[in-house]
C-alpha cells in the first residue's frame, strides 16, 4: 500500500458522489476520475466538466490510474460494484462508503481482498450535502489508520475506530435504529394527531413531558434511566401500547411504530424476568439490565 495517494476514483456519480468529488477538488487528490454507467445526460456531463472531474465509462477506466478508489453507490449495488472493481483494484485502497449492511460489507471486503486490493469500511455520520468533504466519517479495517490518516491530510474528518472489517457500517446500521425509529415514531405520532383532529393537543402534552425526567438527562444517562426503568415498569407500559395500537386501528391507521414498541415491550415482561433478577438490588448496573434485554431480542429471532 503506497504512503502517498494523490489519484482518487469515485465510483458512482449521485448526490454522495458529486457532492465529494466537487468538494475535494483541489484539496489533495492530483486527479479526480468518476465511473458512471452510460448514457450520461447533459446534466451529468456538464457538472462533471464543472467540477474538473474526468467522467469514465467503464471501472477501468477510473480504476487503473488511482490509488484510491471510494464507493459511493446505492447500498444494494455495494458487492456488484466492488466485483465490478477486482481486476483492476490490485494493490490500490478501496474505502466503501455505501451505507450497507453488515453481509454486504463483509462480502465486498472479501471481493477486493482476494483480488489484492485493500479494504476500509466507511459511514459518514453526518450531514453530507452540508458539511461536505468535512463530513464526519468514522472508518474500520485493517488499513483503517492509514486511510484515515491521509484523508485528515485532505481535510476531511475521518476517525478509524477499530481494525475489524464493517464495524464503521454497522454503527451506522445501529444508530439508525434510533435516528431513523425517532423519525418513523414523530410521523406516525403525528398522524395519528392529525387524523384525531388533536394535533396541537399532542404537541403541547409532548412539550410538557420532554421537559421532564429523563428527556433533559445527557443522552448516556437518559438511556441508562430507560434501561433500568423497564425492571419495574416493562409489564404496565407493554399494556398501554396493546391500548395503543388499537387506538391507532380504530383511527384507521397502520400501527407500525407502536406495535414494534408494544412487542419489544411485551417480550421484555414476559421472557427477561427482570424483576425477578433485580428486585431489591441498589445501585443496579444498566448493562446488566441491557444484557438481559439484549438476551430477549436474540431468542425473540
Amino acid at each position: 500500500m503506497t504512503h502517498t495517494l494523490p489519484q482518487l476514483a469515485i465510483l458512482g456519480f449521485g448526490a454522495a458522489g458529486s457532492t465529494l468529488a466537487e468538494s475535494l477538488q483541489g484539496r489533495g487528490p492530483a486527479s479526480i476520475r468518476i465511473w458512471k454507467r452510460p448514457p450520461w445526460t447533459n446534466e451529468v456531463q456538464t457538472q462533471a466538466k464543472q467540477i474538473g472531474a474526468v467522467l469514465c465509462d467503464t471501472a477501468q477506466a477510473a480504476i487503473e490510474p488511482a490509488d484510491l478508489v471510494f464507493s459511493l453507490v446505492p447500498p444494494e449495488a455495494t458487492v456488484e460494484v466492488a466485483g465490478a472493481a477486482a481486476n483492476w483494484i490490485g494493490g490500490k485502497s478501496y474505502l466503501d462508503l455505501n451505507a450497507a449492511s453488515l453481509q454486504a460489507i463483509e462480502e465486498a471486503a472479501a471481493v477486493v481482498t482476494s483480488a489484492g486490493g485493500y479494504f476500509t469500511d466507511g459511514a459518514i455520520m453526518g450531514p453530507l450535502a452540508r458539511q461536505r468533504h468535512r463530513v464526519s466519517t468514522i472508518v474500520s479495517g485493517p488499513h483503517a489508520e492509514e486511510v484515515a490518516t491521509l484523508l485528515c491530510g485532505w481535510d476531511m474528518q475521518v476517525r478509524p475506530i477499530g481494525t475489524a472489517v464493517a464495524l464503521a457500517s454497522t454503527v451506522k446500521m445501529i444508530r439508525s435504529v434510533y435516528t431513523k425509529g425517532l423519525e418513523g415514531i414523530v410521523l406516525e405520532c403525528m398522524s395519528a394527531a392529525h387524523l384525531a383532529g388533536a394535533t396541537n393537543e399532542v404537541l403541547e402534552s409532548l412539550e410538557e413531558i420532554l421537559e421532564l425526567g429523563p428527556f433533559l438527562l445527557p443522552l448516556r444517562e437518559m438511556f441508562d434511566e430507560l434501561v433500568v426503568e423497564q425492571i419495574d415498569h416493562a409489564p404496565r407500559r407493554a399494556e398501554e401500547m396493546e391500548q395503543v395500537v388499537k387506538t391507532l386501528e380504530q383511527l384507521h391507521l397502520k400501527p407500525n411504530m407502536s406495535q414494534g414498541t408494544w412487542t419489544t415491550l411485551k417480550e421484555i415482561a414476559q421472557t427477561a424476568h427482570l424483576k425477578e433478577t433485580f428486585d431489591g438490588q441498589k445501585d443496579i448496573a444498566p448493562a446488566k439490565v441491557l444484557a438481559a434485554i439484549a438476551q430477549v431480542a436474540m431468542h425473540a429471532n
